[in-house]
C-alpha cells in the first residue's frame, strides 16, 4: 500500500442546514455552489452510510496488510461535532472503526495458528491542540 486514499463520510445535516449549504455533492467530488470550486476525492461516503460500510471499503484492508507486516494508519479529520469521534469509536448498536478493525485483527490472528503474534496499536485524540 503506497498510495493515500482521502475519503469523506458525509454527516446528515438537519432541515435548515441541507436549504442554506453552499455545498452539493456529486459522485466522488463536493461543489462549492457560491464559486466555482471543485474538491475530487477517491471515495464519499453519503449521509446515508454506516460505520461498516466505511471500514470495509478502506480500513478492512489496511489492517490485513498490517498482519502481514505493513505500517498502516486510519486518520479522521474534522471539523468540531463532524462525526469524527462516531466513526472512529462508534456506538453500543453501530461499532465504530477502531472496534471493527480489533475484532478483524484478532480474527485473523485466531486463524491463523502457526504463527506468534506481538501486538502494537495506539489511538490518540488531539482536541484544541492537546493530545488525548
Amino acid at each position: 500500500m503506497e498510495r493515500i486514499y482521502v475519503t469523506v463520510r458525509a454527516r446528515p445535516l438537519s432541515p435548515e442546514d441541507a436549504k442554506s449549504s453552499p455545498w452539493r455533492v456529486s459522485g466522488n467530488s463536493i461543489f462549492f455552489s457560491t464559486q466555482s470550486s471543485k474538491f475530487e476525492f477517491d471515495r464519499i461516503f453519503g449521509e446515508e452510510c454506516k460505520t461498516a460500510e466505511v471500514y470495509q471499503a478502506r480500513t478492512k484492508e489496511i489492517v490485513a496488510a498490517a498482519v502481514r507486516g505493513f505500517n498502516g494508519t486510519v486518520f479522521a479529520y474534522g471539523q468540531t461535532n463532524s462525526g469524527k469521534t462516531h466513526t472512529m469509536r462508534g456506538s453500543t448498536t453501530e461499532p465504530g472503526v477502531i472496534p471493527l478493525a480489533v475484532r478483524d485483527l484478532f480474527d485473523i490472528i485466531q486463524e491463523d495458528t502457526n504463527r506468534e503474534f506481538l501486538l502494537r496499536m495506539s489511538y490518540m485524540e488531539i482536541y484544541n491542540e492537546e493530545i488525548n
